[in-house]
């Protein structure tokens, strides 16, 4: 039995992050698939196109290994459009067997429960690959912030954010947004705290650097939100890599009254995925589980995690791809460690996710990133079953959805 790949398309498209769809052929059949946000992946189609034609799509080691070779000069982006590649070959396969990804997998959960990624009283701008503010036509009048950087040349996150604050970051608001999304049923929520205060200092900023005023702010904003939402409600914070070691200690202990699931991403070691024994500086003072790995690519990468005592671990299965993804999570659990990816992207990517999640022994929660995006059930064919803060795998073959290509006309006009 073979199935040969005889075409690959990739395209791009700016929704609240940067998407890239990729589709992989086998004659008249087909298997879509996402990787994850990165510069220049459509870039990257006609030569990675020359790898795959004529390969037998069933022989997914040999064409994930041909690939990783193929791009050794290449940096780590191009583990973003592998991942797309193999996540689309996953999709390919199952329709050709008739069998749903996760079944494939051996995954034996069909509902995956979520935590929506509130940021904070309002949804988080949108942004492209370089982390630039987009103001893409269908955010217009959604509920996401707008104009928080005074700086439309600078990234979003990190040092160089250059913000300005507002309502949309007072224990108020972030009080009333969680009271919001548990009406709507989700059980777990992740707000941004990586944020302006009233009394931030620029200097402060560039060096990672928090007063003690901004602590005790933040740490309000997190206090007020666990007194609205009680006991029940999962609650984590992210801070996007913004932190020095001493601030980030300090931040920890100020909310490790309000027992959350975790901190994410305090300081920037894993932005350059090494350097990671600056961890160990930061679990070794904070009872608070520490979680990271949305910008890791591989199994070796997280195997290093496990001495440095992070306590959950979130590839993100756009970067890693199905394959090294079940790796990933049949690590954690042979370590007993939270496995609860990271989740940015479109329906697919989100699909691509729980799949793996289905399967993994320690799955924690699935990250959902689309709740403030108005088109997220418009983009997909077939339906993407949730209800109340759950993902629902159907009996589907593949993914078991795909790109509606009339949306994708109208609101990129783009020809799939």
């Amino acid at each position: 039995m073979e199935l040969k790949i005889s075409d690959i398309k990739v395209i791009t498209v700016q929704a609240n992050f940067q998407w890239t769809f990729v589709r992989i052929y086998s004659k008249d059949i087909y298997g879509t698939g996402e990787a994850g946000p990165a510069p220049g992946l459509k870039g990257m189609e006609s030569d990675f196109k020359k790898l795959l034609l004529g390969e037998d799509a069933f022989k997914i080691k040999r064409i994930e290994d041909k690939m990783r070779y193929a791009t050794l000069y290449s940096g780590t982006t191009t583990h973003h459009l592998i991942a797309g590649i193999i996540n689309a070959i996953y999709d390919l396969i199952g329709k050709y067997l008739n069998i749903p990804v996760y079944k494939l997998l051996g995954g034996d959960r069909d509902v995956i429960r979520l935590y929506v990624d509130a940021h904070g009283g309002k949804g988080l701008e949108a942004m492209n690959s370089v982390l630039l503010p987009e103001n893409p036509e269908f955010l217009k009048n959604a509920n996401v912030e707008k104009n928080r950087l005074q700086s439309t040349n600078n990234p979003i996150h990190g040092r160089l954010s250059q913000e300005k604050w507002n309502e949309d970051y007072t224990p108020e608001s972030y009080s009333q947004r969680a009271k919001q999304l548990i009406v709507e049923g989700y059980t777990a929520i992740k707000f941004d705290l990586d944020i302006p205060t009233p009394f931030s200092n620029e200097y402060n900023i560039r060096s990672g650097d928090l007063n003690n005023k901004d602590i005790d702010y933040i740490a309000s904003i997190m206090k007020s939100v666990r007194e609205t939402v009680g006991d029940d409600i999962d609650l984590m914070v992210d801070l996007h890599w913004r932190y020095n070691i001493n601030t980030a200690i300090r931040l920890c202990k100020a909310l490790e009254p309000l027992r959350l699931r975790w901190i994410e991403d305090p300081t920037p070691a894993q932005t350059s995925i090494s350097n990671l024994e600056e961890f160990r500086l930061i679990t070794s003072y904070c009872s608070t589980p520490i979680e990271t790995g949305e910008n890791m690519y591989s199994v070796y990468q997280f195997k290093d995690l496990i001495k440095e005592g992070i306590r959950v671990w979130a590839p993100d299965i756009a970067k890693t791809g199905i394959k090294e993804g079940i790796k990933i999570a049949e690590l954690a659990e042979m370590y007993d460690i939270e496995f609860s990816p990271h989740n940015i992207g479109s329906p697919i990517a989100t699909l691509a996710n729980a799949h793996v999640c289905s399967a993994s022994g320690t799955f924690g929660v699935l990250e959902f990133h689309g709740h403030d995006l108005p088109i997220w059930q418009q983009l997909i064919k077939g339906n993407l079953k949730m209800e109340k803060g759950f993902i629902i795998l159907s009996d589907k073959p593949g993914l078991g959805i795909d790109l509606d290509e009339n949306v994708i006309k109208k609101y990129w006009n783009i020809e799939l």
